[in-house]
């Protein structure tokens, strides 16, 4: 057997070398307060180390020493990259981020336009380096990246223009300057830490072209250039590519400009397994590198360029190193080379190590290295008698390779594998190559040979729609081909990785054996730890989303029901369903909500159901039965008669049917109502599960609140209540408070938004719940609020 053929993991020190810095990096963000001196410490202590075991190894014939020496390199390595994680993470003290912290009002700031603005026809979006300040009476020299959006306001009457920007441009803009969101719902996207991992601290969203000023630009000849080739290849796609779609996808390829791909695409994408297309990665860098070498090689040897996308260093770096050892003919082995291109990269970029591309990366190409041979050699010689058939097989088992190396990546990240990419990559992954192909001989002969380039361009059309043809026809068939999981579970995780390895190592029977052992006890305490830990009574769970200003609850109910009650707002930019509710739904796997309950129809309950109605089945919609002419009503309606939903009234003394172990009962409205204002109107819902009880009150006011007091007493306490009308001083009497609520035992839940303009949560009526409750939580305070019971006790759980 070629002792190259399989994967002997003592013989690369780089790997070694890069996952020893890896653990620094997480030791260091994990550990916030560690000084670099713990870092300088233990980084001395280790090469100390490596010095008594080199004088032991002389005095000693036999001696631990190697290990030793092992040893004392680790922890070198390792604290090197805890110290450069360090450095990386100090605050600069010019930092733009205190700024922003301290403004409430729009400010004005100057800097260079850092990369290629990426244009839709809703918006311009870029980053921005920013140098000065403009305070309302000095001018400060500050250090900053930030993340423009030039949009109109969505409340303006006409539509404006904003001036073109180009990279390396100088600009004064005024804006609103904010740090981003950080991660609000369970299952949401972390902002603050995503665009922190790229060094960007805060956002400027500005809103009238009157606030945009362009001063001169500091490109140099380099950048000149690329801003031409950008414009060019622009143009040349934009002329000769026929379909929207086609020109969308390839900008993608070609320009790493996503912009134009749509929600729809891009959900349809990561369904199938194929989101790695759309990707500037080492495949796109790799196939437009050998068309540019064979073409240009005289030029490009003498050229130095910038990159600034993240995604092109990395495939750069890593293409760079792999090809760069067959070019000068040295027999590294793979998983060397992608040591020294992870540790490069992390040396760089510290937070790299966290984004989730440089971890799909790296597990694919690992994958592909360690698992691919193995699969190669399951497959019997008759079965690869002819190129084509050989080529078939290559790219099947490649495709399996990189799917089963990032799938412990996928579950940790997203919850979802498909396995569907193991068959539609094999289409994919040709139309995406022949597509580069055409699109590079459109770019190279457009200003040129025109007739030529339309036919280049007509071929990279055909070839892009047979690949939006494969994920469109791959989620409609394949979406149900894949591996789920709802949260994270490091031990199955853990017992994943184990096996894969064991696989890589299938030459290998003592490592195999060894692998497979390991993997077996990983899996063994993910089944024995929650019947250890006493996790496995049923449970009945409420999270309290963050939707701003407005409501949207769903219970999980012990027999793995769904219901939602109310759906957040909606607003010119959408509904917040979207980016709260639906990535939970997904997350979790929830496809079904067998009830919304809509506690009344104003629009920061009602907003976000019209989203929900489209995206998942809902089986049962419960409302006070009140009507209203607005057209969010209407066009909720039309979608209720379209999908065939059951809709039924609520009154007080009616019973709604959830689960078995499960009562709720309708507190109001009751059928005198009809005088009664929306707030008033409210459905109000007590949730009954085993000895506890959920008051969902909606938005009632003074009046209601008595009524019910009066009606039930006693009978209105809540271990979970949610506060009425988001802490409003019309509500939340304290009588109601008294009735509702107990000292030992009561959770109260505000559902408002941080910066609410209605002058909500009162200071009063949250000191009022805060007297006679056990605990208040808000919504704007860190985002969703997650309850869980067992029937006897309340928690809190902590999903961030």
């Amino acid at each position: 057997m070629d002792p190259d053929s399989s994967v002997h993991w003592g013989a690369y020190p780089a790997l070694y070398v890069a996952v020893a810095f890896a653990i620094g990096v997480f030791g260091n963000s994990v550990f916030e307060g560690v000084p670099f001196s713990f870092w300088l410490g233990g980084a001395g202590a280790g090469l100390a180390l490596f010095a008594g075991m080199q004088w032991w190894d002389r005095t000693r014939l036999v001696t631990l020493a190697p290990l030793g020496r092992v040893l004392a390199a680790i922890v070198v390595v390792g604290c090197a990259g805890g110290a450069r994680h360090s450095v990386h993470q100090e605050p600069s003290p010019r930092g733009l981020a205190p700024a922003a912290e301290a403004s409430d009002d729009a400010v004005a700031v100057q800097g260079i336009v850092e990369n290629a603005p990426e244009r839709t026809d809703e918006a311009t979006r870029f980053v921005l380096a920013v140098n000065t300040l403009f305070g309302a009476r000095d001018t400060a020299a500050v250090e900053g990246r930030v993340r423009v959006t030039l949009k109109p306001s969505p409340w303006a009457n006409t539509v404006p223009s904003f001036p073109r920007l180009r990279q390396g441009d100088v600009t004064r803009l005024r804006g609103s300057l904010r740090r981003p969101p950080g991660l609000r719902n369970p299952g949401g996207f972390d902002y603050a830490a995503y665009l922190s991992r790229r060094g960007i601290c805060c956002t400027l969203y500005v809103d009238a072209p009157d606030r945009v000023a362009v001063l001169g630009d500091r490109r140099g000849r380099v950048q000149n250039a690329l801003v031409f080739l950008r414009a060019h290849v622009r143009r040349q796609v934009d002329r000769y590519v026929p379909s929207t779609g086609g020109r969308a996808v390839l900008r993608a390829l070609l320009l790493g400009d996503r912009s134009r791909i749509t929600d729809a695409q891009r959900a349809r994408f990561a369904k199938t397994g194929l989101m790695h297309l759309l990707a500037v990665s080492g495949l796109h860098v790799f196939l437009v590198g050998m068309v540019l070498y064979a073409l240009l090689r005289p030029f490009l040897l003498r050229l130095r360029l910038r990159w600034r996308t993240a995604e092109v260093v990395r495939a750069v770096i890593m293409a760079t190193l792999f090809i760069g050892g067959i070019f000068f003919q040295r027999s590294a082995h793979s998983l060397n080379t992608l040591g020294v291109a992870a540790l490069v990269l992390l040396a760089v970029r510290p937070p790299m190590l966290f984004d989730v591309g440089f971890q799909l990366s790296m597990a694919a190409v690992s994958g592909i290295v360690t698992l691919n041979p193995r699969f190669l050699e399951m497959v019997p010689d008759r079965y690869r008698t002819s190129e084509a058939l050989d080529w078939v097989l290559s790219t099947g088992t490649t495709s399996a390779a990189a799917i089963l190396g990032t799938a412990p990546v996928l579950l940790y990240h997203f919850g979802w594998v498909s396995v569907a990419g193991l068959l539609l990559n094999m289409v994919g992954i040709p139309c995406t190559g022949l597509a580069l192909t055409s699109a590079i001989a459109t770019v190279a002969v457009g200003g040129l040979w025109p007739t030529a380039a339309a036919s280049f361009g007509s071929a990279a059309d055909v070839f892009l729609q047979g690949l939006l043809a494969t994920s469109r026809y791959g989620a409609a068939w394949f979406s149900w081909a894949g591996i789920r999981m709802a949260t994270p579970d490091l031990w199955e995780l853990t017992a994943l990785g184990a096996g894969l390895i064991a696989v890589a190592q299938w030459p290998r029977p003592r490592l195999r054996w060894r692998w497979i052992v390991i993997g077996g006890l990983f899996m063994t305490a993910s089944v024995w730890g929650p019947v250890v830990g006493g996790g496995t009574a049923p449970t009945l769970d409420i999270v309290f989303f963050d939707v701003g200003q407005g409501d949207a609850a769903l219970l999980k109910t012990p027999s793995d029901h769904h219901v939602l009650i109310d759906a957040g707002p909606r607003s010119p930019n959408g509904a917040t369903a979207e980016f709260a509710v639906l990535p939970f739904l997904r997350r979790w796997g929830i496809r079904r909500l067998d009830l919304v309950v809509v506690s009344h129809s104003d629009e920061d309950h009602l907003g976000g159901l019209p989203t929900l109605l489209q995206a998942v089945r809902v089986d049962r919609v419960v409302h006070n039965g009140r009507s209203v002419d607005t057209d969010l009503y209407g066009q909720t309606r039309r979608l209720l008669r379209r999908n065939g939903v059951s809709r039924q009234a609520a009154h007080r003394g009616d019973t709604l049917q959830m689960d078995s172990s499960i009562r709720a009962e309708v507190l109001s409205p009751s059928g005198r109502s009809t005088l009664a204002t929306e707030n008033n109107a409210s459905v109000v819902l007590r949730v009954e599960y085993g000895d506890v009880n959920i008051l969902l009150p909606g938005d009632i006011e003074k009046a209601i609140e008595q009524n019910l007091v009066r009606t039930y007493g006693e009978k209105l306490l809540g271990h979970v209540v949610k506060v009425p009308h988001h802490g409003s001083e019309t509500s939340s009497r304290p009588s109601f408070v008294r009735s509702a609520s107990d000292s030992t035992q009561t959770h109260a839940v505000v559902s408002v938004g941080h910066s609410s303009r209605y002058g909500m949560p009162n200071a009063r009526v949250i000191r009022r719940w805060g007297r006679e409750a056990r605990q208040v939580h808000s919504t704007a305070d860190r985002g969703a609020v997650w309850m869980r019971t067992d029937g006897k006790e309340v928690w809190r759980l902590q999903w961030q």
